[in-house]
């Protein structure tokens, strides 16, 4: 009997369409993984966007680790581009991941009803906690790991946390959220303490199972031809109070000394290009982010560097 190129080609997607494998290599299937069926009921979405989306690839230059199950101990999810990498980990996690989806990699917990995912997409990089039940604990902690000289600060407009490295913004954990099992938004908060994010899930009383998602933005594409290089609020201040105390020179030097502290090389460059067109035209943002107790950012475009400044109109995040 023949067999046209067609069935053929259909049995194979079929096949495709209904398997994954996990980082080991065996099969696995959603009946069998409760934390992918879990988030499939809840954050479908996310579970799409694992499923279609393909890890970003980045033109020769810039450097991003390829997706993976974590190896480490603390079951760490790295986001590496350019000089930057960032990770964010999941110490409760227990024993070797699971990978279901092509973006998506589950662990079992030390807490049996907890489970944890990781996703990543573009410059995306979650740990998602999936609660199954009201024995689950209400804290989780996941500690960022970060270049020398960096800090965490949760900022008061929406309790995004800020990652900051020598005083420039490196990237930020998006606004804490938390949903039921019905679609309800169950009460979640961040807060800090050294470079660990705590995430509070107030969930008693949802309806189970319980998704909450860190998600860590990197501070940009740096291989597109747009970026944004953001000053702290502390370090736009000190410019600022610098040009009133001292003028431009003042000024130049505790930026110049800032950027010099920056293990980017293309903020230092944006930082090279600002001091060769003159402080002074930047001065009046400055004093603005200043008094609005803001950020001042300067916004670069690619080739050239093109560079010129703008306040964060509400707050120091990168979008």
């Amino acid at each position: 009997m023949r067999i046209s190129a067609r069935a053929i080609v259909v049995a194979l997607a079929t096949a495709l369409a209904i398997s994954g494998a996990n980082v080991a290599g065996t099969p696995a299937f959603a009946s069998d993984d409760p934390t992918l069926a879990a988030l499939t009921r809840v954050v479908p979405e996310i579970v799409e966007e694992a499923r279609t989306v393909p890890p970003t690839v980045i033109p020769e230059g810039d450097v991003q680790r390829p997706f993976a199950a974590a190896t480490d101990a603390d079951h760490t999810l790295s986001a590496s581009v350019s000089e930057n990498e960032i990770g964010i980990g999941m110490p409760e996690a227990s024993g070797a991941g699971s990978q279901p989806l092509p973006g998506l990699v589950t662990y079992a917990a030390k807490q049996p009803s907890v489970t944890f995912a990781h996703q990543r997409t573009g410059q995306i990089a979650r740990a998602l906690t999936v609660i199954h039940d009201a024995s689950a604990p209400t804290e989780y902690r996941f500690p960022i790991s970060a270049p020398e000289g960096s800090m965490l600060e949760v900022e008061e407009d929406d309790g995004t946390v800020l990652i900051y490295n020598n005083d420039f913004y490196l990237a930020e954990i998006d606004l804490p959220w938390a949903k039921d099992a019905n679609g309800n938004p169950v009460p979640t908060s961040y807060r800090v303490e050294g470079m660990t994010l705590i995430q509070t899930v107030n969930h008693a009383g949802a309806a189970y199972p319980v998704v909450a998602d860190p998600a860590l933005k990197l501070q940009c594409e740096w291989w597109k031809a747009m970026c944004r290089v953001i000053f702290s609020k502390k370090l736009t201040s000190q410019i600022h109070s610098s040009w009133l105390y001292a003028g431009a020179a003042g000024a130049v030097k505790v930026a110049d000394a800032a950027c010099d502290k920056s293990k980017n090389s293309k903020i230092k460059l944006a930082c090279k290009v600002m001091f060769a067109a003159g402080i002074a035209q930047y001065i009046y943002k400055i004093r603005e982010a200043a008094n609005k107790k803001q950020c001042f950012a300067l916004r670069v475009q690619y080739p050239g560097p093109i560079v010129w400044g703008e306040v964060r109109k509400k707050s120091c995040q990168s979008k």
